[in-house]
């Protein structure tokens, strides 16, 4: 079976490339064009109430839509529901699902596909690792935990084109987060005739968006072809044929890889913006990544708070911070600027300076940590870091202050970007200039990631005071929730979790001639839907 696959895989790649030229005297025409991109790693899954990953999570969003869609602006539109109400008090949600939504295989999306693919995310059994951002849905979270059953959700499809959803209080994101892959629909009939290998490979998947994983389109470890769904049913049509996903390390010179036609847009890393200005091609930029100083806490010495405390209230930041990389600025929060409170911006409601200041005292504090592990003198330790010039600096003057500090030798570990994540994610590392990329604007996204139960717990945290935090948050309306996220935040800069050094924008840069693609923040996602080519 797997010969068979392959050998049509290849026929479907010739004709594919006789196809092209035979209408490339229609290049212009958006029907013909497919656009070009590249993932770095395989999704292991396209189911998206399991899916986590990046790659995955592009797709997904691609080739499914939820209740809502996020616009360029990022404001909530009309996916599958044409219109909503919501009661008085913000906490009961009633969407009237457009009549001609439809599968790819034409039949037709209901309410009850919603109330399946929510439950899906929800019920333990699914092990969802998104289910978290559901829970203000009533009931969400106990379901999730086990202590209630699912038949208890806050959800119900009256009919099959009305679906309502009760909060456990008011969100004023909910809807923004019924745009995202665990909110996605999900047909029950299909899913259970997929024998536990939904979402595995190209005929595992029923896609309601504006495009498809087209048959024998998923070739593992090589590509994934999405195509126009002709049963798209929106207001809007989709613009381009399709788009062609090629998995693949990520390029080395990704301008040169742009111009070459290789892909046609693709995230761009600082030190490439100049030369992209200067082909002319478009740029999109967001600032949500910061990068820091993080301490292992598992580590013998700097499991300890006053150890870590007394390194950072060391530091000079004028000094530090003399050099930072292109592209870049100084931040003084965790919580970035992006962050939203509700409809406004979280560092204007609460200020900003958080983070842990120099202090005279930072010898007697570093000194006190030691004699509580009972340590004569302090060990040597490694600062792992990134091995660009900019960096290079700012761990030089941060080792120049710490050995006069300990009195003690501290060495350096420079490595590349992608050496850099391979080691964070191994956890054999001491402290580790590193970035923090959140999946989100609430200031419970970047909050989250320095929970126990998070994979991406550069800090190693594992703190119950903080989890209380964060369960706290989680369970308050937004109004409710500000004084514990602001007592969260202030609780990682006091016990020298994360010490915020600047703040990275991450670049997109599409071809000249491509323009529509949407690109959004946090979760590094690309919509295609409006993408369109012309030819130079």
């Amino acid at each position: 079976m797997k010969t068979l696959k392959k050998f049509l895989c290849i026929i479907l790649a010739c004709v594919m490339v006789f196809s092209v030229s035979a209408c490339s005297d229609d290049a212009n025409n958006p029907e013909d064009q497919i656009i070009n991109y590249n993932i770095v790693n395989e999704p292991v899954t396209l189911d998206p109430q399991i899916a986590n990953d990046s790659g995955a999570r592009l797709v997904i969003m691609n080739i499914f839509e939820g209740l809502v869609r996020v616009d360029a602006d990022g404001n909530a539109v009309p996916g599958v529901a044409e219109n909503w109400d919501i009661s008085e008090n913000g906490t009961l949600y009633t969407f009237h699902l457009r009549s001609n939504a439809k599968w790819n295989d034409g039949t037709d999306v209901t309410a009850y596909d919603f109330v399946f693919g929510i439950k899906r995310s929800l019920d333990p059994k699914t092990s969802s690792p998104t289910a978290s951002t559901l829970y203000c849905i009533k009931n969400a979270e106990n379901i999730s935990k086990g202590f209630a059953d699912i038949s208890n959700l806050g959800i119900n499809a009256t009919d099959s084109h009305t679906l309502t959803i009760k909060l456990e209080h008011s969100y004023a994101e909910f809807l923004k987060i019924l745009a995202t892959p665990p909110a996605m629909p999900c047909n029950q009939k299909f899913f259970d005739s997929t024998a536990g290998q939904y979402g595995r490979d190209d005929d595992m998947i029923l896609s309601n968006g504006a495009f498809y994983v087209r048959n024998s389109g998923w070739s593992h470890g090589e590509y994934i072809y999405l195509r126009k769904n002709s049963d798209y049913g929106g207001n809007d049509e989709p613009i381009p044929a399709g788009v062609n996903i090629t998995i693949d390390s990520s390029p080395e010179n990704v301008s040169q890889a742009i111009s070459d036609g290789k892909i046609d847009c693709y995230a761009l890393p600082g030190n490439e913006v100049s030369k992209a200005q200067e082909l002319g091609f478009n740029l999109t930029s967001f600032r949500d990544t910061i990068w820091g100083i993080s301490f292992n806490t598992q580590d013998d010495i700097l499991k300890n708070k006053d150890v870590r405390c007394g390194l950072l209230s060391s530091l000079d930041r004028n000094y530090v911070l003399e050099s930072i990389p292109e592209n870049c600025v100084t931040a003084s929060d965790i919580i970035p600027e992006t962050a939203k409170y509700g409809d406004s911006s979280y560092r204007s409601a609460v200020g900003s300076n958080f983070y842990l200041k120099q202090s005279d005292s930072a010898k007697a504090t570093l000194q006190n940590g030691l004699k509580t592990l009972q340590a004569d003198s302090f060990p040597k330790i490694k600062i792992l870091c990134t091995d660009d010039q900019a960096t290079q600096s700012i761990v030089n003057n941060i080792i120049e202050t710490w050995n006069k500090l300990t009195g003690s030798y501290v060495n350096k570990n420079p490595v590349s970007r992608s050496e850099l994540d391979d080691i964070i994610a191994s956890g054999d590392y001491q402290i580790v200039i590193a970035p923090l990329t959140v999946d989100g604007e609430r200031p419970l996204d970047t909050l989250e990631l320095f929970s126990s139960k998070s994979t991406d717990n550069i800090a190693k945290l594992s703190d119950s005071v903080y989890d209380g935090y964060i369960d706290k948050i989680k369970n308050l309306s937004d109004a409710l929730s500000l004084k514990t996220t602001i007592e969260a935040e202030k609780y990682l800069n006091d016990n020298g979790i994360f010490y915020p050094l600047y703040l990275e924008n991450r670049y997109y840069a599409s071809a000249k001639n491509v323009t529509g693609i949407i690109f959004h923040p946090y979760g590094a996602e690309a919509d295609f839907f409006y993408a369109k080519k012309t030819q130079d």
